[in-house]
């Protein structure tokens, strides 16, 4: 037969309960700081989102943290529009105001303008580009198909200074 005594003096106690109450903070530390990095997050998308639908512009945002940082990365999906031509600029604007109103570091903007490769796979989207105002394709597509290809002639040096004026 084996017996086991086990007797618990008051500083035996104290250090248990001690463990116990530091392992109970660092858990709740940790939900915590989970709750704060999608509160974060949260504010970030909406701020996005709202900041474009003032403009008449429909996105789609995403965010996340990158490891080991206290900066963010976000995702901004949109149709291919003129005004986000140079989309640069306006990302010093938009990094600027969430740093402002929310508080939260920015550190890059990845924009992502889906492009319909194929009109016969997606036919519903063709009906949205074909609604849609924004004339940034046919600009260019009016570019491409104005001369399909390349005249090389030889000019006199006259000409040549000629059209280097203008």
């Amino acid at each position: 037969m084996f017996t086991l005594t086990i007797s618990l003096d008051s500083l035996a106690l104290y250090i248990v309960v001690a463990d116990i109450l530091i392992l109970l903070t660092y858990v709740l530390y940790l939900y915590q700081k989970k709750r704060n990095l999608e509160k974060a997050i949260q504010k970030i998308t909406v701020f996005i989102t709202d900041y474009f639908i003032h403009t008449g512009a429909e996105v789609q945002v995403s965010c996340f943290k990158v490891d080991g940082n206290k900066r963010f990365v976000t995702l901004i999906e949109s149709q291919p529009l003129k005004r986000f031509r140079y989309s640069n600029v306006l990302e010093s604007n938009i990094i600027s105001h969430i740093y402002k109103i929310t508080g939260y570091v920015v550190e890059k903007i990845y924009w992502r303008f889906p492009v319909q490769v194929n009109k016969e796979l997606h036919p519903e989207e063709e009906k949205y580009i074909k609604s849609n105002e924004d004339t940034y394709f046919a600009d260019i597509h009016t570019l491409t198909n104005a001369d399909g290809e390349y005249k090389v002639s030889e000019v006199s040096w006259d000409e040549f200074e000629n059209t280097k004026k203008k």
